[in-house]
């Protein structure tokens, strides 16, 4: 039978690669919001902080990260981690081995990484979901192609309806909070954090959880920050399931291309057909979303309404046109600008780490204190020299290493 090891660095497809490094850029220019503003200014339910209020020119990045970027990369990476488990299950049913014993410790390995990174890093680690979910998508694999198709057929009907309840209760939620303006005295000792969050009620958009949250991002002490990240990390897993169902079918859709060879390394005209026909289509939705916000105004129900289903119907789309257009072209990009891509997309986890790490540095107080700090322009900006960097990086460390640390780590813990 066949050997079970690591795809050898020379077989690894370019197109799945730069899909994969383009798609780390669309997901720290989304994460930026959550890496530099506390959670009310993200959701945009609290006040801003005092001499901190977005111009138009904020807006219109806001805006155009929404309409290009936001939900599309994450489920970029989500359908490459969906055709990734597929590939590596095949593997295993070529070599005469079961998927299970070598998936499970491939996604218990991500679990634990995940924990961590969540806990204490950055607050908006999906790692954690994707081992989750990947368990039933290692269930699914096993289906025959009809019930494949009747199943994932079936997860969009499930994401489009929790798209339209969840409509429904943000558009009569958001702006609706009230704040009277004031503060709660908070005494001064290490666990200040946990009575500021209590005081408010763990509303995150009251003014007392914002400053406190502020001050402990900015100024510490660790465990300060810890707990407002231990907790902001809590109140995100609440909300796993509803985003989960988007991830599930986006990796269901990566089983689904492995079997169909929609990313094999060959031109395809098919490939280039479905992309022109997924981004022609995605795009109206995505400009949907945002411009009622212009027009009716941001806290209009209608136009948080909208914008909700409109968002969820271009990540329905635009990914798979995204990741389309990635293989198919990415390789022919010059090599200036494809080697650098390629290698981040090849160490993608160490990637995605690194991006947590050196933008919780330059907004924490361990590192340059700019939380709550800057403007959408401002750490937009910042961000995408972050993710050119860490290419460069990339493309340094593979030429030497080959491999990235944590998929070293992660391939030692699935192969031996």
């Amino acid at each position: 039978m066949p050997s079970l090891i690591p795809v050898p660095r020379a077989e690894r497809s370019a197109g799945i690669d730069i899909a994969r490094g383009l798609a780390l850029l669309g997901i720290i220019v989304v994460n930026a919001r959550s890496f530099f503003l506390p959670l009310a200014w993200e959701a945009e339910i609290g006040p801003l902080h005092e001499g901190l209020q977005r111009s138009s020119l904020d807006w219109a990045v806001y805006d155009a990260v929404d309409v290009l970027a936001n939900y599309k990369f994450i489920s970029v990476f989500s359908l490459l981690f969906g055709f990734g488990l597929a590939q590596q299950a095949a593997r295993c049913a070529a070599a005469g081995r079961s998927r299970w014993r070598m998936g499970l410790r491939r996604l218990g390995l991500l679990l634990a990484i995940g924990l961590l990174h969540g806990l204490l890093v950055w607050y908006g680690d999906i790692l954690t979901i994707y081992a989750i979910i990947g368990t039933v998508v290692l269930a699914c694999i096993g289906l025959d192609d009809r019930w494949l198709h009747r199943v994932t057929m079936g997860v969009v009907a499930l994401v489009l309806l929790v798209t339209v309840a969840s409509a429904g209760i943000q558009s009569g939620f958001f702006g609706a909070a009230a704040d009277d303006g004031s503060v709660a005295v908070v005494a001064e000792h290490p666990l200040r954090g946990i009575d500021a969050m209590t005081a408010a009620g763990f509303d995150i958009s009251s003014r007392t959880w914002i400053e406190a949250e502020v001050s402990a991002f900015r100024q510490g002490p660790w465990l300060d920050a810890t707990a407002f990240r231990a907790v902001s990390y809590a109140l995100g897993m609440l909300f796993a399931p509803i985003y989960g169902c988007q991830v599930l079918l986006m990796m269901l859709v990566g089983v689904w291309a492995q079997r169909t060879r929609l990313f094999a390394p060959e031109s395809s005209s098919r490939r280039r057909l479905l992309s022109v026909r997924l981004i022609a289509a995605g795009l109206p939705f995505a400009a949907a979303a945002v411009l009622p916000g212009w027009f009716l105004g941001r806290e209009s129900s209608a136009a948080i309404a909208i914008y909700t289903l409109s968002l969820q119907m271009s990540a329905l789309l635009l990914p798979v046109g995204y990741a389309c257009l990635a293989v198919e072209f990415g390789p022919r990009l010059p090599t200036l600008l494809r080697a650098p891509i390629q290698a981040a997309g090849s160490i993608g986890l160490t990637v995605y780490l690194c991006e947590s790490l050196v933008c919780t540095g330059i907004a924490s107080w361990w590192g340059l204190a700019r939380f709550g700090t800057m403007t959408d322009v401002e750490f937009t900006a910042i961000v995408i020299g972050v993710w050119a960097g860490l290419m460069v990086a990339a493309l340094a460390w593979t030429r030497v290493f080959g491999s990235g640390p944590m998929e070293r780590l992660w391939r030692w813990g699935t192969y031996g």
